[in-house]
């Protein structure tokens, strides 16, 4: 005989562990930051201590390459309208993610403006929706600047 209870309570327990799974990927997988490791990474620091060059200062080591974008991340959630404030989260972000490597300094390489169109059709392909989403991103070198 087929145990009713039990048989839901299975299905219940794997439809629990698949939103967990699904939600916890939603939350780590969508970040708009990512990295290459070039030198050697360090201790990780504040991210006051990170400070912005424009000019490449004297006796500085490359640690690594950092995008980041001003998108909307569940991780890190933010909703900017102004071009500023998108830049400032972007530059919040790579400040993050170059303390976590240790970088005391970031190096400005480019920014760029973007702009994402999504479009959604019916079933029969006629057109229900488009939607734009606007957003900054940039290109920085993290760096250690010894400062003896």
């Amino acid at each position: 005989m087929i145990d009713f209870n039990d048989t839901f309570m299975k299905h219940l327990h794997f439809a629990i562990k698949s939103a967990v799974l699904v939600g916890v990927m939603v939350f780590v997988g969508c970040y708009p930051v990512s990295h290459i490791i070039v030198g050697e990474t360090r201790t990780p620091i504040s991210t006051a201590e990170v400070k912005i060059y424009l000019e490449y200062p004297d006796n500085y080591e490359i640690i690594a390459r950092i995008d980041a974008s001003s998108e909307f991340a569940f991780r890190d959630p933010s909703f900017d309208f102004t071009w500023q404030r998108k830049m400032n989260k972007t530059i919040e972000r790579l400040k993050i993610e170059a303390a976590s490597l240790g970088a005391n300094g970031i190096m400005i390489e480019g920014t760029t403006n973007q702009t994402k169109q999504n479009v959604s059709h019916d079933a029969q392909g006629g057109t229900t929706s488009i939607s734009e989403s606007h957003f900054k991103t940039a290109v920085a070198t993290a760096i250690y600047v010894d400062t003896i």
